[in-house]
Formats: C-alpha cells, structure tokens, sequence
C-alpha cells in the first residue's frame, strides 16, 4: 500500500523525500548518542569508556537501524549488505581519502598496526568467506557478533590500561569532546527526552527513506543493493565524514583512524550481525565483487603502509599520494558499478573512464609543471636540512630555544618551533578550569612568533612556528614525519629535574625515536641524551 504510494509520486519528489529522511537519520543518530552520553555521565562512567564504546558504537547507529527496519519490515535484504559495503567503501575512499589529502600526512600508531589493523582485516576477509555461498547465515551471523563482542572488550581494556594502544579508542575523550559537546549539560529529564526521541524519530525516519529508495530503485530499474551501496551508505555516513574532515584540518588527523577503522568493524559485525540473525542475508554476485575490491583494497593499503620510499611516505604513514588513492579507485569502482546497473555497455564505460583518466592526466601534468617551477627552491630547503625544536613555550623555554639555534646553525639547518596545547593536562587538574582553545593557541602562536622565531632569524636561522593541540608525542611525530625534519630537540638543557622526570623524559624520546626513526635530543639538566 505504502509502496505503491510512493512509486506513483514523481521520482524527483522521491529523491527529495530521500534527501530529508538522510538529514534527519543522521540527526536522531547524533540526538541519540547525546542522550545516551548523558545519561552514562549522570552514572559516572569513565570518559573513556564512554568514548570508546557509546560514542564509538553511535557512529554506526544509523546504518545499523536502516537495516533492522528493513528486516523487520520485509524489505529487500540485500539493501542490507548494500548499505553496510557503501558505508565501509565511503569511509575510506572519502573519509581517510580526502582526510589524508588535507592533512599531508596520518601517522599509524605501532599499537594499531599490531591490533586494530589485523582484526579489521581478518574481519573482512572472514566475512568474504561466508558470503562466498551467496548468504550470510544465522551461524554466521552470530560468529560475526562475537567479533564485535571480542572488540569492544579490547577497546574497554585499552581504555583501561593506556589510552591510544589502539586506534579504535584513539583519544575517547576528544572524540567525546568534538562529537557530543553538549552532552554534559543535558540534564536527566533532557537526556532521557533526548535518548528516546531521537530512538523514535530514527526508526521512523529510516522508515521513510526506504520506502523512498525502494519506490526510486523500482522506477529507475535499478537494483536496491545499488542504492544501497551509493545513496543510502554514503547517506548515513556524512555527518561522521564531515567531523573527520574537519579534524584533519584542525590537526587531529588521528582521530579519523579511529572512527574509519571503529565503523567499518562495527559495521561488518554488529550492523551484519543483528539483521542477519533475525534473518538470513542473501549476496549477490555485485555484492561480492565488493567484498573483493574491500579486500585488495586493504592488501594494497597494507602495502603502502609498510612500503618506506620518499615519494610515497615512510612506513606506518597515510600520505597525500594514498589518501588520492584511496580517492580514485573508490569512484572509479562505484562509477563502474553504476554505469553497469544502468545496463551501460562497455563502450560507453569505456568513454566515461577514458574521460577520468584525462582529467587526472591535466591535473597530474599541471602539478608536474608546478613542481618544475619550485624545483630549485625545493632542492636548496632540502639541502638545508631541518630541526624539530618541540617547546612548552615560555620563558623557561628559552634555553631550549637558544640550544636548538645554536645546533641549526651548525648544521645550517631551517628550525620549526612546536607548541602541543595538550588539553588531557588540563583535564587531569582536580579544580574545574575553562579555557578557550583558540584564544590559547593563538596567544602562544604570537609569543613564539615575537621571541623564539625573531631570536633564530637574528643569528641567522630560518626558523618556522606551529601550534597545535592535541597529544604531545603524537603531533611530534606527525611534524616530524611531515615535515622531514632529521632532528628533534626536546625538554631543557638547564633545568634540574628530578630522577623520575629524567628518566620520564628519556622514555618518551626513546618512543619517538623508535616510532619515527629520527634521532631525538632530550635536554634535562645540562644532559643531552641522543
């Protein structure tokens, strides 16, 4: 009855429809996890735990409710397996694609290249394997829940031991923070009203857009897994694209490993598993070439990371050259899919890659040229060599200052000041403190700009400064990492420090040194420790 009703509207006002009923999903997803935020915070729930399961579980709470409506609703359950694909194939072709594109450069933890890395791709690789007999079984449904069950006792146990062992976690706390800031000032009314208003609204609401999607696909011709995979997937994980994009140009380029990484696993476990379970998920044969391009995908991914050439990135890191990968072949696959959904041949498929490739060609061929013109200035600045100078910016920084410009000018080395507004010190002070981020970093920006920077260029260094906030040792390695530096100079050649903070500060140059192989300098007490 339903159906009919909007099979016989006008497929524009569909396509409206389909574009309001994706707002207010990924709205009552957001409303959702405020309210259950609140409301864990009212228990006094760590933080972490809270960022790492509540805040890392509602990332996915759209998809996964998608998909339970249509199961429960005799939908078509392939759009199921469409939804989840399109939102995995998006996280990371436009996610960590356009994430790395903006950033430069994405460091990759050694804790997750040993943990979080390996389950996903088993993960993926495992469900490959069931979905190889065209279904996805109760049985194997539930092994894939156990997966999901098994992942979120390690990111509680990672919260609980060391935070950032995992990518996973990441830093739960500033994902809280960035994703859900008024979820502390809820009170229990309001985030009760919050919790099930936006549970209501994002059952109806998902409701709604399958209707439309169904009527639209029907009209069209085309199947609904394709839907699926390009309009309601995607759909579903703007909001979440959107924040890890501007992270990345706010400098917490971390914070998008783990909600890339956090989604696609939950997504193939929990958004698999609980459909599947209430009812056996047929796969098409578009559906595993999917499975199949998500595993080269991740095999070639697993290359890149481990491969160590300049013009690609050390090891362990996302470079611009992978983030335009990744880019590339996510919309040259769905565009194939696409246009052989339509009943395009092969010619015209031909024409449209043929097109694509002739734009990358002006776009490749222009950055040649531009990368001619600077070929001189390139080769003097790398010949220069660089200096990492990490500071906590004021005056009892000085003689760290003065250390690193005398050593740049031995080497005659161009010198970068770095200052990490890290807010989790601030957090660890037991009175209550407000602080405007902004306002911080850009006072310090103009105190190193007046005394560190204009005392380097008077003795004859070029010298940079950069503020950032987040983790102290994971901006030093991303700089460092970004900026080629061969050297990074840290803590105070004249302060005298205790035993505990010599051997602290020892510990964490010995991390860095080891995580970016880049000789580290760590200053305490007239020590240089190299």
């Amino acid at each position: 009855m339903l159906e009919q009703l909007f099979i016989d509207i006008h497929i524009s006002i569909n396509v409206l429809f389909i574009v309001i009923a994706l707002f207010i999903v990924t709205r009552a997803a957001h409303y959702l996890v405020d309210g259950a935020v609140s409301i864990a915070h009212e228990y006094n729930i760590s933080p972490l735990i809270i960022g790492a399961t509540v805040v890392a579980m509602g990332t996915t709470s759209a998809e996964n409710t998608v998909n339970l409506v249509i199961v429960l609703t005799d939908g078509d359950p392939s759009t199921v397996i469409g939804n989840l694909l399109g939102s995995n194939l998006v996280n990371f072709g436009i996610e960590l694609g356009v994430s790395a594109l903006i950033a430069g450069l994405i460091m990759v933890p050694r804790g997750a290249f040993e943990k979080d890395i390996p389950l996903y791709f088993a993960t993926v690789g495992l469900i490959t394997v069931f979905a190889s007999d065209g279904q996805i079984s109760r049985t194997e449904a539930l092994i894939g829940l156990v997966i999901f069950v098994t992942a979120l006792g390690l990111i509680i146990q990672y919260a609980r031991s060391r935070r950032g062992s995992s990518v996973l976690l990441v830093e739960a706390v500033e994902i809280e923070a960035i994703s859900h800031p008024t979820a502390r000032r809820l009170t229990r009314p309001q985030a009760l009203l919050t919790l099930f208003g936006g549970l209501i609204f994002l059952v109806l609401s998902s409701r709604f857009l399958i209707l439309n999607t169904a009527a639209v696909a029907t009209v069209m011709g085309i199947p609904e897994f394709i839907i699926g995979l390009v309009i309601i997937g995607p759909g579903t994980s703007m909001p979440e694209i959107a924040s890890s994009i501007q992270a990345a140009r706010r400098g917490h380029a971390s914070l998008v490993l783990g909600t890339v990484f956090g989604s696609c696993l939950f997504n193939l476990s929990l958004g698999l598993g609980l459909p599947a379970v209430i009812q056996p998920l047929p796969v098409g044969e578009t559906a595993i070439l999917s499975l199949v391009f998500i595993n080269v995908i991740n095999l070639s991914l697993l290359a890149l990371l481990l491969i160590d050439l300049r013009w690609i990135g050390r090891a362990r890191t996302i470079t611009r050259v992978t983030g335009a990968y990744l880019v590339i072949t996510y919309i040259g696959f769905i565009s194939y899919l696409v246009v052989d959904a339509a009943g395009g041949s092969f010619e015209s498929w031909g024409k449209a890659a043929a097109l694509v490739l002739a734009v990358m060609g002006f776009i490749l061929g222009v950055r040649r040229g531009i990368t001619a013109f600077t070929t001189a200035r390139a080769a003097r600045d790398a010949q220069r060599g660089r200096i990492l100078c990490a500071t906590r910016g004021g005056q009892a920084s000085q003689p760290t200052h003065q250390k690193a410009i005398e050593i740049a000018l031995e080497r005659n080395a161009e010198l970068i000041f770095l200052y990490v507004f890290d807010q989790r010190a601030v957090q660890q002070v037991a009175t209550p403190i407000v602080i405007n981020v902004s306002s911080q970093m850009e006072h310090m920006r103009v105190f190193l700009r007046n005394t560190a920077q204009r005392q380097a260029t008077k003795a004859g260094v070029r010298a940079r400064v950069r503020v950032r906030a987040g983790s102290l040792r994971e901006q030093i390695q991303t700089i460092a990492n970004e900026q080629d530096v061969d050297l990074i100079v840290m803590g105070n050649p004249s302060e005298k420090t205790s035993l505990f903070k010599r051997e602290a500060l020892r510990a964490l140059a010995d991390e860095i040194e080891a995580e970016t192989g880049i000789e580290v300098l760590a200053l305490s007490g007239q020590e240089i420790k190299s």
